[in-house]
């Protein structure tokens, strides 16, 4: 109902409807320079051992393990609807494909090799 669509914002319709007439998103900005740079280490990750399952508790980068857990659970909030204002939405979106194009797994799966 009308409370639902207020506390998830716009339907991607509608997102597509502004967007196609020009419309901009000026808190897309406000994106993050630590995600970026995780997500650089990720890469370098995935350049090392082939995948892009990083322990939680990564020897190497204990802060990536963390970063990793953390992208996995708003994603789960993503696909539950829950990403609050439509600008999140954008964003999310954008990381999503992101972190996808490079065979991330939203799902964790345990390592098999010692990392």
């Amino acid at each position: 109902g009308k409370k639902q669509s207020m506390r998830n914002g716009m339907s991607e319709y509608r997102i597509q409807q502004l967007e196609s007439i020009g419309f901009g998103w000026v808190c897309e900005k406000k994106i993050s320079p630590t995600w970026k740079v995780m997500y650089e280490n990720l890469k370098q990750y995935k350049s090392e051992y082939g995948d892009t399952n990083v322990p939680l508790k990564y020897a190497g980068n204990p802060q990536l393990g963390k970063w990793v857990s953390t992208q996995r659970s708003w994603y789960k909030h993503f696909r539950a609807g829950k990403t609050g204002l439509t600008c999140n939405y954008r964003i999310y979106k954008d990381r999503i494909q992101k972190l996808e194009s490079m065979g991330f797994q939203w799902v964790r799966v345990r390592a098999t090799k010692n990392k």
